[in-house]
């Protein structure tokens, strides 16, 4: 695994979240087992579960978004992530920051997914 293909797993997940692709996003996470929306949550490990964490983002209207990796070792990535948006619903806005810890398998498949992040205030 190397810092080229961890980019293009960056890049999909982020055209997929621009574009508010569902079906592309679990693909993204097809395999994924064990999916922490926050360190000190359960994971969610199924299907509609995953898909329930990201069912906010129909209402994002976003400005800015990265997703980069800043280490990599064995099958395991570090990325870091920033948003910035504005929530259609009542035009707040928001910035967010975080890291992703993700493991991948043999195949180059998500098969486990961590993250921590803050809001802005």
């Amino acid at each position: 695994m190397d810092k080229k293909q961890v980019s293009i797993w960056c890049n999909e997940l982020k055209s997929a979240w621009i574009a508010k692709d569902f079906g592309k996003i679990m693909q993204i996470f097809s395999e994924t087992t064990a999916y922490f929306e926050d360190p000190f949550s359960n994971p969610g490990t199924t299907v509609d579960e995953i898909k329930s964490y990201w069912d906010e983002i129909i209402y994002q209207e976003i400005n800015e978004l990265l997703i980069e990796p800043i280490m990599i070792k064995d099958t395991y990535a570090t990325l870091h992530w920033y948003l910035s948006y504005k929530d259609i619903r009542d035009s707040s806005l928001y910035v967010m920051d975080g890291i992703y810890l993700v493991e991948f398998n043999a195949l180059f498949e998500c098969i486990t997914f961590k993250q921590w992040w803050v809001i802005k205030e």
